[in-house]
């Protein structure tokens, strides 16, 4: 469907801005079609180990990963601004390709 029977707006019958209601001059849009795909996935996590050395001193080594099983998680440049990436998508959320951290934090 590329027209729009109802003639207000452009594009399909069903796009956000030519449909109000489920059923738009009997097209049926299907349930939620205004909603959100929700495909956005990251895994994130964090492991730190507390050393006491002293009674006032403590050492904490710390590993953080970000989008631990590194999804693209890409979203439509035509509604969506933002920056494209090099292969033309657009990326989204902290982290967007795998990244680990590590750190030690010395607390007295």
């Amino acid at each position: 469907i590329t027209t729009n029977p109802a003639g207000d707006g452009s594009g399909a019958p069903c796009s956000p801005g030519n449909s109000r209601t489920r059923v738009v001059n009997g097209t049926d849009c299907g349930r939620n079609h205004l909603r959100k795909d929700n495909e956005f996935f990251s895994f994130d996590w964090r492991l730190q180990r507390v050393f006491h050395i002293r009674e006032s001193l403590q050492i904490v080594p710390v590993i953080e990963m970000f989008n631990t099983f590194n999804n693209k998680n890409n979203v439509n440049p035509l509604t969506t601004p933002g920056l494209f990436n090099f292969d033309g998508f657009l990326r989204q959320g902290v982290g967007d390709p795998r990244q680990v951290q590590l750190a030690i934090k010395i607390v007295f």
